[in-house]
């Protein structure tokens, strides 16, 4: 997000981040802890609440001892008192009509007159979470069961948006170099580390049988096959290219653990950044990034992102 830089700036934002956090209708942290949390100076405090107020981005009720009350928040209003004018968010590489649909549904309904949108991609949910925990995006986009593992791990995210079934990928297949074959002992499977449902997915598949697991990008997965440098691997049935090789694939039984959770989307933000959740999830509407992702999976839309 792009901000004001100068210390009443800093002040407003920092203010901003610790009202957002609050619920309607609760106390908000008092003018001395928002100095404390804040690292700014009463004064600054002081006006930067006033702004907000000013602003229309809050509406605050004082109740005595009782603390001042938080009755009402706009949060793009509050962004842009903040000067918060940008999202970037991060997503896979749109390698399926799938993700260039929901790429095209998340920079249509993020943007606004008010609040650009922004898509960068990276592969594997791993580098896309050390980004936004680097600030370098405002959220990522990964699988509901990649983020599940990725914060068991203990990474101070959180999930501001989750999507239905579908809305990340449609199935996972085995792709297999010989048709026929049934028996996988031995094999070399190829396995992308840095992508928590393929690793995940592969791993869970072969877990009763004694194969050679060969680290891979996933984008690499169907040319080595098709080369004999891999027996085997699990991928995405939505790949064109995995479409376009004529190598046999199969369904895979993703029920227990993984379930359905490597079809879901979900939009995730740093733990400390309520701002941009909320902004998500008041601007993101699910229904609305499903109907736009399958226009653009029907050809109805083009993408756009």
């Amino acid at each position: 997000m792009r901000t004001m830089i100068s210390k009443m700036g800093q002040a407003v934002r920092g203010v901003a981040r610790e009202v957002c956090s609050v619920v309607p209708g609760s106390r908000i942290p008092t003018v001395s802890e928002l100095e404390e949390r804040c690292g700014a100076s009463r004064g600054n405090v002081q006006k930067a609440l006033s702004f907000l107020k000013e602003s229309g981005a809050v509406t605050l009720e004082a109740h005595g001892q009782s603390g001042t009350i938080l009755t009402s928040i706009d949060y793009l209003s509050l962004a842009g008192s903040c000067g918060v004018t940008s999202i970037i968010g991060s997503m896979p590489l749109p390698y399926t009509s799938r993700y260039e649909g929901l790429a095209t549904a998340l920079f249509t309904l993020i943007g606004s007159r008010d609040l650009r949108s922004y898509i960068t991609f990276q592969r594997g949910s791993g580098p896309r979470v050390q980004m936004l925990l680097e600030g370098m995006t405002d959220y990522c986009v990964m699988s509901r069961l990649a983020y599940e593992d990725i914060v068991s791990r203990g990474a101070p995210i959180v999930e501001a948006l989750a999507l239905g079934p579908l809305s990340y990928v449609g199935r996972h297949v085995l792709i297999a170099r010989d048709p026929g074959r049934t028996d996988w002992r031995g094999a070399r499977v190829g396995i992308d580390e840095s992508s928590v449902d393929q690793c995940m997915l592969t791993r869970n598949f072969f877990s009763q049988t004694e194969v050679e697991y060969v680290p891979v990008q996933y984008i690499h997965i169907v040319e080595a096959i098709e080369s004999g440098e891999l027996d085997a691997g699990i991928w995405n049935e939505d790949d064109v290219h995995l479409r376009a090789s004529g190598l046999t694939f199969r369904p895979i039984n993703s029920t227990g653990e993984a379930g359905e959770k490597n079809t879901r989307a979900s939009l995730v933000v740093r733990k400390d950044d309520a701002l941009t959740g909320h902004l998500l999830s008041s601007l993101v509407d699910p229904a609305s990034v499903l109907d736009v992702q399958s226009k653009v999976m029907s050809g109805q839309l083009p993408a756009r992102y």
